[in-house]
Protein backbone atom coordinates (compact mmCIF):
# COMPACT_ATOMS: atom_id res chain seq x y z
CA UNK A 1 0.00 0.00 0.00
CA UNK A 2 0.99 3.24 -0.88
CA UNK A 3 2.08 5.27 2.15
CA UNK A 4 0.24 8.86 2.92
CA UNK A 5 2.72 11.39 1.97
CA UNK A 6 3.75 14.14 4.26
CA UNK A 7 2.75 17.36 3.79
CA UNK A 8 5.17 19.71 2.13
CA UNK A 9 6.26 22.39 4.04
CA UNK A 10 4.71 25.48 1.86
CA UNK A 11 1.15 23.26 2.58
CA UNK A 12 2.37 23.15 6.49
CA UNK A 13 2.50 26.61 6.42
CA UNK A 14 -0.66 27.32 4.55
CA UNK A 15 -2.34 24.94 7.48
CA UNK A 16 -0.67 26.81 10.17
CA UNK A 17 -2.08 30.12 8.59
CA UNK A 18 -5.51 28.71 8.31
CA UNK A 19 -5.95 27.36 11.56
CA UNK A 20 -4.50 30.80 12.99
CA UNK A 21 -7.46 32.40 10.95
CA UNK A 22 -10.06 30.36 12.46
CA UNK A 23 -8.84 30.77 15.94
CA UNK A 24 -9.54 34.11 15.29
CA UNK A 25 -13.27 33.82 13.38
CA UNK A 26 -14.24 31.70 16.72
CA UNK A 27 -12.77 34.19 19.35
CA UNK A 28 -14.78 37.20 17.28
CA UNK A 29 -17.93 35.09 17.23
CA UNK A 30 -17.77 33.99 21.30
CA UNK A 31 -17.03 37.86 21.87
CA UNK A 32 -19.85 38.93 19.69
CA UNK A 33 -22.45 36.22 21.36
CA UNK A 34 -21.25 37.88 24.86
CA UNK A 35 -22.07 41.07 23.60
CA UNK A 36 -24.91 40.67 21.99
CA UNK A 37 -26.13 38.18 25.27
CA UNK A 38 -25.07 41.51 27.23
CA UNK A 39 -27.53 43.62 24.68
CA UNK A 40 -30.34 41.05 25.14
CA UNK A 41 -30.16 41.79 28.93
CA UNK A 42 -29.84 45.76 28.15
CA UNK A 43 -32.79 45.10 26.06
CA UNK A 44 -35.36 43.41 28.15
CA UNK A 45 -34.63 45.79 31.06
CA UNK A 46 -35.61 49.02 29.07
CA UNK A 47 -38.18 47.13 27.12
CA UNK A 48 -39.91 46.50 30.70
CA UNK A 49 -39.31 49.75 31.62
CA UNK A 50 -40.59 51.23 28.62
CA UNK A 51 -43.63 49.07 28.79
CA UNK A 52 -44.39 50.18 32.77
CA UNK A 53 -43.74 53.64 31.98
CA UNK A 54 -46.33 53.42 28.92
CA UNK A 55 -48.64 51.18 30.18
CA UNK A 56 -50.83 50.62 33.00
CA UNK A 57 -50.93 47.26 35.03
CA UNK A 58 -53.28 45.06 35.72
CA UNK A 59 -56.01 46.45 37.67
CA UNK A 60 -56.13 45.58 41.31
CA UNK A 61 -60.08 46.17 42.31
CA UNK A 62 -62.48 43.50 41.54
CA UNK A 63 -64.51 45.97 39.56
CA UNK A 64 -61.70 47.49 37.56
CA UNK A 65 -60.70 43.61 36.19
CA UNK A 66 -64.61 43.24 35.53
CA UNK A 67 -64.76 46.24 33.88
CA UNK A 68 -62.64 44.67 31.25
CA UNK A 69 -64.06 41.70 30.58
CA UNK A 70 -67.63 43.40 30.11
CA UNK A 71 -66.07 45.84 27.94
CA UNK A 72 -64.52 43.13 25.85
CA UNK A 73 -67.80 41.19 26.09
CA UNK A 74 -69.66 44.39 25.01
CA UNK A 75 -67.32 44.64 21.68
CA UNK A 76 -68.08 40.93 20.72
CA UNK A 77 -72.23 41.63 21.14
CA UNK A 78 -71.79 44.27 18.64
CA UNK A 79 -69.69 41.76 16.36
CA UNK A 80 -72.87 39.44 16.83
CA UNK A 81 -70.39 37.38 18.46
CA UNK A 82 -72.80 36.38 21.31
CA UNK A 83 -70.86 32.79 22.23
CA UNK A 84 -67.65 34.99 22.93
CA UNK A 85 -69.87 37.71 24.36
CA UNK A 86 -71.84 35.26 26.73
CA UNK A 87 -68.29 33.54 27.73
CA UNK A 88 -66.63 37.23 28.60
CA UNK A 89 -69.79 38.25 30.70
CA UNK A 90 -69.69 34.86 32.20
CA UNK A 91 -65.82 35.58 33.41
CA UNK A 92 -67.10 38.96 34.42
CA UNK A 93 -69.24 37.62 37.05
CA UNK A 94 -67.12 35.52 38.13
CA UNK A 95 -64.85 38.03 39.12
CA UNK A 96 -67.41 40.73 40.28
CA UNK A 97 -70.67 38.38 41.27
CA UNK A 98 -72.78 42.30 41.94
CA UNK A 99 -71.59 43.70 38.80
CA UNK A 100 -75.31 45.04 37.82
CA UNK A 101 -73.54 46.33 34.27
CA UNK A 102 -72.95 42.59 33.53
CA UNK A 103 -76.53 41.10 34.13
CA UNK A 104 -77.82 44.05 31.95
CA UNK A 105 -75.48 42.98 29.05
CA UNK A 106 -76.63 39.05 29.73
CA UNK A 107 -79.68 39.97 29.21
CA UNK A 108 -79.21 41.72 25.92
CA UNK A 109 -77.56 38.72 25.03
CA UNK A 110 -80.34 36.30 26.03
CA UNK A 111 -82.53 38.37 24.39
CA UNK A 112 -80.79 38.02 21.31
CA UNK A 113 -80.45 34.22 21.64
CA UNK A 114 -84.52 34.44 21.97
CA UNK A 115 -84.35 33.31 25.20
CA UNK A 116 -87.01 35.59 26.52
CA UNK A 117 -87.33 34.39 29.85
CA UNK A 118 -83.58 34.29 31.07
CA UNK A 119 -83.62 37.51 29.31
CA UNK A 120 -85.72 39.11 32.15
CA UNK A 121 -84.31 37.73 35.41
CA UNK A 122 -81.33 38.80 34.17
CA UNK A 123 -82.60 42.28 34.23
CA UNK A 124 -84.35 41.64 37.08
CA UNK A 125 -80.96 40.79 38.38
CA UNK A 126 -79.27 43.69 37.76
CA UNK A 127 -81.75 46.25 39.22
CA UNK A 128 -81.83 44.62 42.31
CA UNK A 129 -78.30 44.72 42.05
CA UNK A 130 -78.58 48.18 41.35
CA UNK A 131 -80.83 49.01 44.56
CA UNK A 132 -78.48 47.03 46.83
CA UNK A 133 -74.96 48.08 45.84
CA UNK A 134 -73.73 51.39 45.44
CA UNK A 135 -74.20 52.46 41.85
CA UNK A 136 -73.32 55.38 40.14
CA UNK A 137 -76.05 57.57 38.45
CA UNK A 138 -74.64 56.41 35.01
CA UNK A 139 -74.72 52.76 35.34
CA UNK A 140 -78.25 52.97 36.93
CA UNK A 141 -79.23 54.56 33.92
CA UNK A 142 -77.74 52.07 31.22
CA UNK A 143 -78.94 49.22 33.23
CA UNK A 144 -82.14 50.94 32.88
CA UNK A 145 -81.82 51.79 29.38
CA UNK A 146 -81.30 48.23 28.50
CA UNK A 147 -83.95 46.99 30.13
CA UNK A 148 -86.43 49.56 28.56
CA UNK A 149 -85.55 48.45 25.33
CA UNK A 150 -86.06 44.86 26.01
CA UNK A 151 -89.56 45.80 27.18
CA UNK A 152 -90.02 47.50 23.75
CA UNK A 153 -88.92 44.16 21.92
CA UNK A 154 -91.39 42.46 23.52
CA UNK A 155 -94.18 44.71 23.05
CA UNK A 156 -94.77 46.09 26.19
CA UNK A 157 -94.74 49.54 25.35
CA UNK A 158 -95.48 51.60 28.45
CA UNK A 159 -93.40 49.67 30.47
CA UNK A 160 -90.54 50.77 28.34
CA UNK A 161 -91.40 54.09 28.21
CA UNK A 162 -91.26 53.75 32.31
CA UNK A 163 -87.72 52.70 32.24
CA UNK A 164 -86.60 55.46 29.62
CA UNK A 165 -88.03 57.88 32.03
CA UNK A 166 -86.38 56.38 34.72
CA UNK A 167 -83.12 56.48 33.20
CA UNK A 168 -83.45 59.74 31.82
CA UNK A 169 -83.78 61.16 35.57
CA UNK A 170 -80.82 59.64 36.75
CA UNK A 171 -78.22 62.28 38.11
CA UNK A 172 -74.75 61.70 36.08
CA UNK A 173 -76.64 59.53 33.54
CA UNK A 174 -74.12 60.47 30.35
CA UNK A 175 -76.62 58.51 27.40
CA UNK A 176 -79.34 60.90 27.20
CA UNK A 177 -79.49 61.35 23.83
CA UNK A 178 -79.26 57.61 22.82
CA UNK A 179 -82.36 56.79 25.36
CA UNK A 180 -84.45 60.00 23.88
CA UNK A 181 -84.05 58.00 20.57
CA UNK A 182 -85.02 54.59 22.18
CA UNK A 183 -87.65 55.94 23.57
CA UNK A 184 -88.92 57.80 20.52
CA UNK A 185 -88.67 54.01 18.46
CA UNK A 186 -90.51 52.49 20.86
CA UNK A 187 -93.29 55.82 20.46
CA UNK A 188 -93.60 55.38 17.13
CA UNK A 189 -94.08 51.45 17.14
CA UNK A 190 -96.87 51.91 20.07
CA UNK A 191 -98.74 54.45 17.60
CA UNK A 192 -97.51 57.63 19.55
CA UNK A 193 -96.35 59.57 16.69
CA UNK A 194 -96.38 63.27 18.70
CA UNK A 195 -95.05 61.91 21.48
CA UNK A 196 -92.15 60.15 19.35
CA UNK A 197 -91.60 63.13 16.98
CA UNK A 198 -90.77 65.08 20.86
CA UNK A 199 -88.27 62.45 21.74
CA UNK A 200 -87.15 62.48 18.67
CA UNK A 201 -86.32 66.25 18.62
CA UNK A 202 -84.67 65.65 22.44
CA UNK A 203 -82.37 63.24 20.59
CA UNK A 204 -81.08 65.45 18.32
CA UNK A 205 -80.29 68.10 21.02
CA UNK A 206 -77.93 65.69 21.64
CA UNK A 207 -76.44 64.89 18.52
CA UNK A 208 -78.06 67.08 15.83
CA UNK A 209 -76.26 64.71 12.73
CA UNK A 210 -77.88 61.55 14.60
CA UNK A 211 -78.62 59.71 11.28
CA UNK A 212 -81.66 57.83 13.07
CA UNK A 213 -83.56 60.59 14.68
CA UNK A 214 -83.42 62.09 11.45
CA UNK A 215 -84.28 59.44 9.37
CA UNK A 216 -86.86 58.88 11.82
CA UNK A 217 -87.80 62.91 11.66
CA UNK A 218 -88.25 62.40 7.95
CA UNK A 219 -90.58 59.37 8.09
CA UNK A 220 -93.18 60.72 10.57
CA UNK A 221 -93.18 64.55 7.98
CA UNK A 222 -93.57 62.28 5.31
CA UNK A 223 -96.63 60.35 7.00
CA UNK A 224 -97.93 63.88 7.81
CA UNK A 225 -97.85 64.51 4.09
CA UNK A 226 -95.13 67.33 4.10
CA UNK A 227 -92.24 65.92 1.71
CA UNK A 228 -90.80 68.98 1.70
CA UNK A 229 -90.07 69.13 5.23
CA UNK A 230 -89.02 65.36 5.38
CA UNK A 231 -86.43 65.88 2.32
CA UNK A 232 -84.83 68.74 4.35
CA UNK A 233 -84.91 66.70 7.45
CA UNK A 234 -83.19 63.76 5.74
CA UNK A 235 -80.69 65.81 4.50
CA UNK A 236 -77.52 64.52 3.14
CA UNK A 237 -78.14 60.67 4.66
CA UNK A 238 -78.24 59.29 1.67
CA UNK A 239 -74.89 60.49 0.03
CA UNK A 240 -72.67 58.71 2.43
CA UNK A 241 -71.72 55.61 4.64
CA UNK A 242 -75.42 56.44 6.76
CA UNK A 243 -77.54 55.63 3.65
CA UNK A 244 -79.66 52.41 4.64
CA UNK A 245 -82.24 51.05 2.19
CA UNK A 246 -84.89 52.61 4.68
CA UNK A 247 -83.38 55.95 4.44
CA UNK A 248 -82.92 55.75 0.37
CA UNK A 249 -86.63 54.08 -0.37
CA UNK A 250 -87.89 57.39 1.32
CA UNK A 251 -85.40 59.15 -0.84
CA UNK A 252 -86.93 57.90 -3.77
CA UNK A 253 -90.03 58.45 -2.22
CA UNK A 254 -89.72 62.16 -1.50
CA UNK A 255 -88.04 62.60 -4.96
CA UNK A 256 -90.73 61.19 -6.64
CA UNK A 257 -93.98 63.23 -4.57
CA UNK A 258 -91.74 66.36 -5.40
CA UNK A 259 -91.43 65.65 -9.21
CA UNK A 260 -87.28 65.38 -8.81
CA UNK A 261 -87.10 62.81 -11.45
CA UNK A 262 -83.24 62.81 -11.92
CA UNK A 263 -82.86 62.77 -8.18
CA UNK A 264 -85.19 59.45 -8.05
CA UNK A 265 -83.63 57.61 -10.05
CA UNK A 266 -80.36 58.57 -8.26
CA UNK A 267 -81.59 56.97 -5.26
CA UNK A 268 -83.28 54.31 -6.85
CA UNK A 269 -80.15 53.03 -8.52
CA UNK A 270 -78.06 53.38 -5.69
CA UNK A 271 -80.80 51.67 -3.49
CA UNK A 272 -80.29 48.51 -6.13
CA UNK A 273 -76.76 48.53 -6.59
CA UNK A 274 -75.81 49.01 -3.14
CA UNK A 275 -78.75 47.00 -1.20
CA UNK A 276 -79.98 44.31 -4.38
CA UNK A 277 -81.39 42.15 -1.84
CA UNK A 278 -83.41 44.47 0.68
CA UNK A 279 -86.70 44.51 0.22
CA UNK A 280 -86.71 47.89 -0.67
CA UNK A 281 -84.71 47.36 -3.87
CA UNK A 282 -87.38 44.99 -4.87
CA UNK A 283 -90.17 47.97 -4.50
CA UNK A 284 -87.39 50.04 -6.37
CA UNK A 285 -87.10 47.66 -9.66
CA UNK A 286 -90.64 46.74 -9.91
CA UNK A 287 -91.76 50.75 -9.66
CA UNK A 288 -94.14 49.60 -6.38
CA UNK A 289 -94.52 53.06 -5.04
CA UNK A 290 -97.29 52.27 -3.19
CA UNK A 291 -96.11 50.27 -0.76
CA UNK A 292 -94.33 52.28 1.80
Amino acid sequence: MKPVSQPSTMASEQLKALSAWLRLILLVLAGSLVVLQMQGCSSRATSQAEIDRLTQPEPDSVRQRAIRRITLAGAYFAQEQMDAAMQETRAALQIDPDFAQAYSLLGLIHQRNNAVDLAQQSFETAIRLTARVSTSGDEIGAVLHNYGWFLCQQGKYSSAQYQFAMAISQPGYRQLGQTWLVNGVCQVRSKQPVQARNSFEKALGFAPNDPTARLELALLDWQDGNPSQARRMLGDINTGAQATPSSLWLGVLLARALKLESEMNTLGERLAQKFANSPQAALWLGRKFDDK
